[in-house]
């Protein structure tokens, strides 16, 4: 017999719940850092403005 069930043991157990836990710190951690930062904010609000506006504008054209 072999041995594979005490890898696959630790591989499942112990390497991929850390994995899970590193990508959830990291999200967790940009998601925090995006939201503080105001000059993204502005620049998310200013594209979207400007998203609204040439809609608008595609739309006056699109029934005149």
């Amino acid at each position: 017999m072999s041995d594979a069930g005490g890898w696959l043991w630790l591989v499942i157990d112990v390497i991929f719940v850390l994995a899970l836990a590193f990508a959830l710190v990291y999200g967790t951690m940009q998601w925090r850092a995006r939201r503080r930062n105001p000059v993204q904010k502005q620049a998310t609000e200013d594209a979207t403005r400007r998203l609204y506006e040439r809609g608008a504008e595609n739309e006056r054209r699109g029934s005149a």
